[in-house]
């Protein structure tokens, strides 16, 4: 027993009351698979401070198998935080991340296991199918070529918040500022190969989402800012041929003023280029700054290990 791994599952809930039952349902033949491949287990749940009964549903679980923990949280915190704070109080030789909803199903978690035994560090669920309507579908695939465009290092497209990492791993993520953070794009682009393991998401069948439009968008934000140094390139480049463009037309102007020739300049002429060279060097300016104040938080995340 004393050489057996183990294995961290980690369980974000946030008022899950109608899913909790299913979830224990599905997860229990999945860690009983778990034991029989000589490696043990234990269930980390983040109670994100929850309003229903998730809390009672909880602890009666824990009480039932003491292989499961619960963390209660006194207020909501951030997805990606609650994520982060699941990956410090883990104790196993890999984690692994499952959410409450069972739009991933729990039995591919066996499958992300197969692949780690074979000494893969990251295992990552990708989406192969999802329902979804048309405008939810644009929307996601817009993001992610634009992330996988901009981006230095390699995104996977469908990559979600399903995932297994190995020890070495977890120990380097658990440092990260719990500001900004989207794990997935330190996941996927700082630490080498990842092995993708294709599965269907399926709609939420109970209880309502919690992810909402301005949590979206703040993580979508965060990824295009973190790991999109190319989109922020693009903008600088763009606006540095602009306002170089503005430069070279207000030295024309003045030149030919200089040997006699006027040209006819009309009043909105004349103010588009001054504005074309103002707004390129707003650009220029805000790629830059941008740009250094990513580098600064990007040095402090590959110091911070060193740090402490």
């Amino acid at each position: 027993m004393a050489d057996q791994k183990l294995i961290s599952i980690g369980i974000p809930v946030l008022n899950e009351e109608l899913n909790i039952p299913y979830l224990i349902a599905r997860l229990n033949p999945v860690i009983e698979e778990i034991g029989r491949r000589e490696l043990t287990v234990e269930v980390l749940v983040n109670n994100n401070a929850s309003s229903d009964i998730s809390g009672t549903l909880l602890d009666d679980w824990a009480k039932s198998d003491s292989r499961v923990r619960i963390n209660h949280f006194p207020f909501t915190v951030p997805f990606q935080e609650s994520i982060l704070r699941l990956l410090q109080q883990s104790r196993g030789d890999a984690f692994v991340l499952l959410q409450s909803d069972l739009q991933d199903p729990p039995e591919t978690l066996l499958d992300f296991i197969s692949h780690w035994k074979t000494n893969q560090k990251i295992v990552a669920g990708v989406i192969s199918k999802r329902q979804e309507g048309i405008f939810q579908r644009s929307i996601r695939k817009i993001f992610y070529r634009l992330l996988k465009s901009f981006s230095d290092g390699k995104i996977i497209a469908g990559f979600q918040d399903f995932y297994l990492i190995d020890r070495s791993i977890i120990d380097q993520l658990k440092q990260l500022s719990p500001e900004g953070l989207f794990l997935r794009g330190h996941i996927s682009t700082r630490f080498g190969y990842v092995q993708q393991v294709p599965y269907k998401r399926v709609n939420r069948e109970r209880g309502k989402s919690n992810f909402n439009f301005p949590a979206k968008y703040s993580l979508a934000l965060d990824g295009l800012l973190l790991f999109g140094t190319r989109f922020i390139r693009t903008i600088s480049t763009i606006s540095l041929g602009g306002f170089c463009l503005g430069i070279l037309g207000t030295v024309a102007v003045l030149l030919s003023h200089l040997f006699g020739y006027r040209a006819a300049m009309h009043g909105w002429a004349s103010l588009g280029v001054i504005l074309l060279t103002l707004l390129a060097l707003l650009g220029m300016t805000t790629g830059l700054v941008l740009e250094y104040l990513i580098r600064i938080y990007r040095f402090q995340i590959f110091s911070s290990k060193s740090g402490k």
